[in-house]
């Protein structure tokens, strides 16, 4: 009864989604959430299925293309609305240099079939008639998704359940057993599983759950918050990021950089304060909102007098290439990870596909090794304990 083909630990969107498909291939499936199912990190997101902001190679556009179009039917496959729609995306421009890189980038998606558009100040402002957009230039325009987080954790879980999976909440992993360079055994505090293969799907606490069992991983994390308002007539009809948001808070200890996006329900999305931090954690911090609330007023000064319902906080993990990090981790013969995607939402879809394919070691569609943990395999520690408890 307690003995699986594949043990994933994780219950966001990496994992309930590749449960999912393992059980609809007939692969016997367990996976072990600490927390509430679809209550962590993946459900308090902005439910953003972003197209345009991430890495140009090809493997990366491929995803994001063909992870948007599996979204048109997604809903229909699980049996469940996710309240997905598509909703625009202005990326703010401030300086010369950077609209000439728009000018490229969006070329470059363009031709690649992800529509992509540099548009001029009084674009911006037609469009937009609540935002200041005085010190703009103008704006990147792109279409990008948008859905209940949520709801889309949950439509995953019950799906895989449907299909025979496994889900259990409120089971933290406390330990594993270790034989011969394989994990043969995965306890919590209620029981112990037996398992042939073992993914890890934690997000930033990654390295922190195969450290249990001697090996350490070069992920990397800052911790972002952002709040959410109450139900408003609606101020925007796009999404707004800043189109030099990874500048604006790389390397920093602290940094904001104002993105806001209409919810389905009326509510607006607003993040994100940025602070570097060793500490794995969930809060907010007063200095987080009121900058924020500070940056926010700035660009749209119609919200002044809006209320704050909800705030939240989260580590965002990232590699030292800044690319994902899936495959099988050397120095363990069948453990596998997945951790650090950018467009998250988007590429599901299609990774949690491929990930399920590799877990039963087949050939994926389309090859992934640049993701590969082995190309940090100089960066990888392992303990050579046989038997780790947390």
């Amino acid at each position: 009864m307690n003995t699986f083909d594949v043990i994933i630990i994780g219950g966001g969107f990496l994992g309930l989604s590749t449960a999912y498909q393992l059980s609809k291939m007939g692969v016997k499936t367990l996976l072990l959430e600490a927390g509430d199912i679809g209550g962590g990190t993946s459900a308090s997101c902005s439910g953003r299925a972003q197209t345009c902001e991430g890495h140009l190679d090809p493997l990366n556009i491929q995803i994001i293309r063909d992870g948007l179009a599996r979204h048109e039917t997604l809903e229909e496959e699980l049996g469940v609305k996710y309240d997905w729609r598509k909703i625009g995306l202005f990326l703010l421009i401030r300086s010369e240099d950077l609209w000439q890189r728009w000018l490229e980038r969006s070329a470059i998606l363009t031709r690649a079939g992800i529509p992509t558009e540099v548009v001029d100040r009084a674009t911006l402002q037609k469009a937009e008639s609540n935002l200041i957009t005085s010190g703009l230039l103008g704006a990147a325009f792109a279409e990008e998704g948008i859905l209940d987080p949520l709801k889309y954790t949950l439509a995953y879980a019950n799906a895989a359940r449907r299909h025979g999976g496994t889900i259990l909440g409120r089971s933290k992993v406390i330990g594993f057993e270790v034989q011969n360079n394989k994990i043969t055994a995965v306890r919590t505090s209620k029981s112990t599983y037996y398992g042939h293969k073992v993914a890890v799907m934690t997000g930033a606490w990654a390295s922190r759950t195969t450290q249990i069992a001697g090996i350490t991983l070069p992920i990397q994390h800052t911790h972002a918050e952002a709040m959410v308002t109450e139900k408003l007539p609606k101020v925007l009809n796009n999404g707004i990021e800043l189109a030099d948001f990874y500048e604006t808070i790389h390397g920093k200890p602290r940094a904001v950089a104002i993105g806001v996006h209409p919810q389905n329900h009326g509510t607006l999305d607003i993040s994100e304060s940025v602070t570097k931090t060793n500490l794995l954690h969930k809060g907010v911090s007063a200095w987080g909102v009121t900058n924020m609330a500070k940056e926010l007023i700035k660009m749209l000064p119609i919200l002044e007098k809006v209320r704050i319902v909800r705030t939240w906080g989260r580590p965002t993990s990232f590699t030292p290439d800044e690319q994902p990090l899936i495959g099988w981790v050397p120095g363990m013969d069948n453990l596998f990870v997945a951790t650090s995607l950018v467009e998250t939402i988007t590429a599901v879809p299609v990774l949690s596909e491929w990930m399920a394919l590799m877990l039963q070691e087949k050939e994926t569609p389309v090859s992934i090794e640049m993701y590969s943990p082995s190309r940090f395999s100089h960066l990888i520690g392992k303990n050579e304990l046989g038997v780790l408890t947390a």
